[in-house]
């Protein structure tokens, strides 16, 4: 009996857990807590960044104060933990929604624990997220419930997915998710920094829905199409082509018209066969896609529209315009509602704007927070920032030393005090060839390492052609003579930032608050670079216009506020110009440049991506930027083999900012290198 009676409590404690597991949401007697990604639960995640969004609920009357914990991780790998706090305040029976920034891992999806922890530190309540997928293309619907969902989930798209990414191999799969809802307005619940939609492929929104959001949730998903995201709009309201949102997005105020003849032809789709019935490939895999043609019903084509206006140019889905690195869709459907939802050549024109908007984010080198950080490619990028690389000299001289003092202690010593007659004096001086051998030793190591900490910076600023501000990729190393903790700031408050590259041991915590994210508690080993990355936005005075003239040469207005040295740039026509500077507030023509002979970054097989071919690159760069070869070489090596550097039929510019950051210090310690490298692509702008 007494055995049965432990089975029978053992077996309901085993069941309690596993309903709290389960539970939606978690509870204590104080606290309730519901935590999904932000981007829907079963979005998939990126390798980079994400956020999720915890809901707590005060079951009690009494105020309670504590701190919020998301700790993202492998579980199988030591010190590869990053842990963001926040803190919480909830009156009686108040609730509250937070955003969380994490990121995951390469190669293998992370274990995400978020926690609430009272004034004291004391666990209140716990929750993990269900294991993401696999980083598949994301259309995010901001309408709840979705009615694309059901239509278009989990369907094969013509695209492969991309080298280097988690699940890299076999052809990508569409993946439809919706936002969490506040429950207290009833509005999506967006992220509000834009390296939180690193996932998302394409954001399917109404206009109405637009023109609801401001403050940090504006500023991200402008932030995130301005660096290369896909936003397709549904204009549900003629007022909405004249509010502020899309006339900011298009140019100027946008007009509804005809919709172009092509629309109610129909086209041929680029699709994926059904595997049950297409033939298997003799190399095994998935199928080759094949062409489908489809047009829209009768329904359908009678409430076809078109828009025109500003940048906005007739496009397979209605009319498109460029937005900084990205695009901005202004849909010919609504994809919201019937009949169009239910109709095939809808769901085949969202599909392939999905495709579209999958494929082209190739032409940017380092995409907004979907690259690991944890990443081993990012070894050349901690050379450019580790003093201790420029003082290997010093290994050499201290050899020398050494030798030098073996050869005087050793057989020079005891030979001359040999032919004085008297041997064993040669033991009185060993000590003095020892102190001054090991005071040689120390001077040298004080003049290659110095006495005092100091940090350098690297940055990748990429925008479009006239764009004020671009996406940003900040590599920042400090490098310390103790052990002291430190605490960096992102540069911006939508920024995100954590330790790159190897982390163990290297502590630290992520703290989200209004004023953005900081790391705390960062510690390394005395004269040890430690390497932040921080993925955000960046300003770029009045930014760099690449403009077309009459004669086809292509003008270069810089307008950053800072000289452009070591330019290269590449002719939508084919060939490349360089330019040692290029002044702030000058015009530059493309013949007046250097001719850079041919092949530079040719792609090796048609239709393969072109390279950047740093290492060629090097001398053109270097005599007006000295280390400039080196670092685009480093930032080479980090991007996917799948980057197209030199798109066709575009104008590309690379150059480094003249002065760097412009910032002294860093995080309290003296920054003694900074780097700032832009890329600039498409046409645009203003002379």
């Amino acid at each position: 009996m007494r055995v049965a009676a432990t089975l029978l409590a053992a077996a309901l404690v085993v069941l309690g857990i596993t309903s709290r597991a389960l539970a939606a949401p978690v509870t204590s007697a104080r606290l309730a807590l519901d935590a999904a990604a932000t981007l829907g639960s079963g979005s998939p995640i990126t390798d980079g960044w994400f956020s999720i969004v915890v809901r707590l609920e005060n079951l009690g009357d009494e105020r309670l104060d504590g701190t919020l914990e998301a700790t993202s991780a492998l579980t199988y790998v030591n010190g590869s933990a990053v842990v963001t706090r926040a803190p919480f305040s909830l009156a009686g029976k108040g609730l509250v929604s937070l955003e969380l920034p994490v990121h995951g891992f390469a190669m293998s999806p992370p274990t995400v624990t978020v926690r609430a922890l009272d004034a004291r530190g004391r666990q209140l309540v716990e929750a993990t997220l269900a294991d993401p997928k696999s980083a598949d293309p994301l259309l995010f619907d901001l309408s709840v419930p979705s009615r694309v969902l059901p239509a278009l989930k989990n369907l094969d798209l013509a695209v492969a997915r991309r080298t280097g990414l988690r699940g890299a191999s076999g052809n990508a799969q569409l993946t439809v998710a919706t936002p969490q809802l506040n429950p207290a307005t009833g509005d999506p619940i967006l992220p509000d920094r834009a390296p939180s939609y690193a996932s998302v492929t394409v954001v399917l929104a109404k206009s109405e829905t637009l023109a609801r959001l401001s403050g940090p949730e504006l500023t991200a998903l402008t932030g995130w199409v301005m660096a290369g995201g896909a936003l397709a709009i549904v204009v549900t309201r003629p007022e909405d082509l004249r509010g502020p949102l899309i006339t900011a997005l298009v140019g100027r105020p946008p007009e509804e018209t005809r919709p172009a003849d092509a629309l109610r032809r129909g086209r041929d789709f680029l699709v994926m066969p059904d595997p049950a019935t297409a033939p298997m490939p003799p190399s095994g895999g998935p199928p080759a896609p094949v062409l489908r043609r489809a047009a829209p019903g009768a329904a359908v084509a009678e409430e076809l529209r078109g828009f025109t206006g500003g940048n906005l140019a007739d496009s397979p889905w209605g009319a498109s315009a460029s937005y900084g690195l990205g695009e901005v869709h202004l849909l010919a459907f609504d994809a919201t509602r019937e009949p169009f939802v239910s109709d095939g050549w809808v769901q085949a024109e969202l599909a392939d704007l999905v495709r579209h908007a999958w494929q082209r984010t190739t032409t940017i080198a380092l995409p907004l927070g979907q690259l690991p950080v944890d990443a081993a490619s990012q070894r050349e990028i901690r050379k450019q920032l580790d003093p201790n690389e420029g003082s290997r000299w010093a290994i050499v001289v201290a050899t020398l030393l050494l030798l030098g003092y073996a050869v005087l202690a050793g057989p020079v010593t005891f030979h001359l005090a040999a032919r004085r007659g008297r041997p064993l004096s040669a033991l009185a001086r060993l000590p003095i060839w020892a102190g001054g051998a090991m005071a040689a030793v120390v001077v040298l190591g004080v003049l290659a390492k110095g006495v005092r900490g100091r940090a350098r910076e690297l940055t990748l600023i990429e925008a479009g052609a006239g764009m004020s501000r671009g996406a940003a990729t900040r590599f920042r190393g400090f490098y310390a003579g103790n052990a002291d903790e430190l605490t960096v700031r992102g540069t911006e408050r939508e920024s995100v930032l954590d330790v790159a590259g190897e982390t163990e041991g290297t502590g630290r915590e992520l703290v989200v608050d209004r004023d953005g994210a900081r790391l705390e508690r960062l510690r390394a080993k005395p004269w040890q670079t430690v390497m932040v990355r921080e993925d955000g936005l960046a300003e770029l005075g009045g930014g760099v216009s690449l403009l077309a003239r009459p004669d086809g040469q292509v003008a270069v207005k810089n307008r950053a506020g800072r000289d452009l040295v070591g330019v290269l740039l590449a002719l939508p026509s084919g060939g490349l110009v360089s330019f040692p500077r290029i002044a702030d507030g000058a015009l530059a023509l493309s013949g007046d440049g250097h001719r850079v002979p041919s092949g530079l970054g040719a792609a090796a097989a048609t239709p393969a991506p072109h390279r950047l071919d740093a290492a060629r690159l090097t001398e053109y760069v270097e005599p007006a930027a000295r280390g400039a070869g080196a670092a685009w070489a480093a930032l080479e090596a980090l991007a996917s083999s799948d980057t197209d550097w030199w798109p066709e039929r575009v104008p590309v510019l690379v150059g480094q900012l003249d002065g760097g950051d412009g910032r002294m210090t860093d995080s309290g310690l003296r920054i003694d290198k900074s780097r700032v490298l832009v890329r600039v692509v498409g046409f645009g702008g203003v002379e």
